[in-house]
């Protein structure tokens, strides 16, 4: 008997000594180092810029700079999948951490300098990220607007399409019931604000790292972190300076034309786009540019251009075309493409509120070949043709199927996946569409959404 008591009492203590042992380790401040510094990749690879219908961009996606040797323009780097790049904003963070993790391993007290780099990295990385490419956050807001015309498309289709009444993925633009004005809401230093994801984590991380790990009195790890802090927005002030130097000149354009020095603010205006090359590509600089080309009467693209966006605006879409269209071709400048598309799409859009689906079809084809990178125009393509002739739906499936990977939203994808089932389900081919609405409970189905015709569908198949 007391041997079965010794060999009890010796297996206790056996167990809680490798217990606390195990805890010990895992409770140790290098320990949550290390996992802070775990999380932090996750962090850094993770989603920093999140569009209305297209896919995430991460961190290792997003270059530091945009050199005319590798544009870094919403119509070369809109489709996933999105290749990693060297000279993305994740490379440095990332060196930091694995040599961090070393470091922190080896002399845990350094741990607050390994945190402290971090810091000082991150804020420039995520200042680029927000104003180094313009360009993608024009691209961002033409996405809101397109995921408002992809609406009225599904809802023409079905009134329980989860596109048609739920709201998208950003739901500060409005959700459901909202709508989105053309005109520019916030100054565009500011727009960025509303599409980051990751950033901001990854900067509060690295300073938690910094004042749980460093040693000594409060106000002693709080003057620590701002020395850090301090030098991290020094550098994003430098890697970042070209956007606020054109700010500044446009700012100064905007002032001289309120007061008709017409002459001046051209140069300002050309100051500004000088400063930062590809602003020159934005629909602001074209608006800007045309503003000024028609208070001087000087006709040309840019004069075109300012007055169909007043037409557009007012919604005479007609003659916002036809002023725009003469001005712009397959190849031509990105901001006139993407805006004669928008307006080919509302042309359409009000098609398909109309049910004529045939005339909206047409409308949607001419909106995609003119922007082909915006996946609001080829989705709606399909799914006004699914409306028009069900029996081409295994034509669309192999056309577009594969191509839902660039399609962010999982709302619209899902849907697309629905509208296929019930094309294949009214030409009586069950089998297929049962596929179809099988799939569409893959891409998208939670309980606070319902995938209601996805759901349908499986059940009566």
């Amino acid at each position: 008997m007391n041997f079965l008591v010794r060999t009890a009492k010796a297996c206790w203590n056996a167990y809680a000594t490798a217990f606390s042992w195990v805890a010990g380790a895992l409770l140790s401040n290098r320990a949550l180092a290390l996992a802070l510094l775990a999380g932090s990749v996750v962090l850094v690879t993770g989603p920093w810029l999140r569009s209305s219908v297209s896919r995430d961009f991460r961190g290792v996606h997003i270059p530091w700079t945009n050199t005319a040797d590798s544009p870094f323009m919403a119509e070369r780097v809109a489709e996933a999948p999105r290749q990693w790049r060297w000279d993305s904003i994740a490379v440095p963070l990332l060196a930091i951490v694995a040599v961090g993790a070393v470091v922190v391993f080896v002399k845990p007290r350094w741990s607050s300098h390994v945190f402290g780099m971090l810091l000082a990295v991150s804020i420039p990385a995520l200042a680029v990220s927000l104003w180094n490419h313009p360009s993608l956050f024009d691209f961002f807001e033409s996405e809101i607007r397109g995921r408002q015309m992809l609406r009225t498309v599904f809802r023409h289709q079905n009134d329980d399409m989860m596109t048609a009444r739920a709201p998208d993925r950003l739901q500060a633009f409005g959700g459901q019931h909202g709508k989105i004005d053309l005109l520019e809401p916030t100054h565009p230093m500011l727009v960025p604000f509303r599409y980051w994801m990751y950033g901001p984590w990854l900067v509060t991380a690295a300073a938690v790292g910094v004042l749980a790990t460093r040693r000594g009195a409060w106000s002693h790890r709080m003057a620590y972190a701002g020395l850090w802090a301090g030098a991290g927005v020094a550098l994003a002030l430098a890697a970042t300076w070209p956007r606020w130097l054109a700010e500044y000149h446009w700012a100064r354009a905007d002032a001289l034309a309120s007061q008709n020095r017409f002459a001046e603010a051209d140069v300002a205006l050309e100051q500004a786009r000088a400063s930062m090359p590809h602003l020159g590509a934005l629909r602001r600089y074209w608006v800007a540019r045309g503003r000024l080309d028609y208070r001087q009467q000087r006709a040309g693209p840019y004069h075109a251009f300012f007055v169909a966006y007043q037409y557009l605006m007012i919604g005479d879409l007609d003659r916002a075309r036809s002023e725009l269209e003469p001005y712009v071709h397959i190849q031509g400048e990105t901001a006139q493409r993407d805006m004669l598309a928008e307006i080919i799409g509302h042309i359409a859009a009000s098609f398909a509120a109309r049910g004529q689906d045939s005339a909206a079809e047409i409308a949607w084809r001419e909106a995609s070949n003119v922007a082909p990178w915006k996946p609001s125009y080829w989705v709606a393509e399909a799914v006004t043709e699914l409306a028009a002739t069900p029996a081409r739906a295994e034509e669309i499936e192999q056309r577009v199927l594969d191509r839902l990977c660039n399609v962010g939203d999982c709302f619209v994808g899902s849907d697309v996946a629905s509208a296929l089932g019930d094309a294949y389900f009214e030409m009586g081919e069950f089998d297929k569409a049962r596929d179809m609405y099988a799939k569409a409970m893959e891409l998208f189905h939670l309980p606070k959404y319902v995938n209601l015709p996805a759901q349908e569908g499986r059940l009566g198949m």
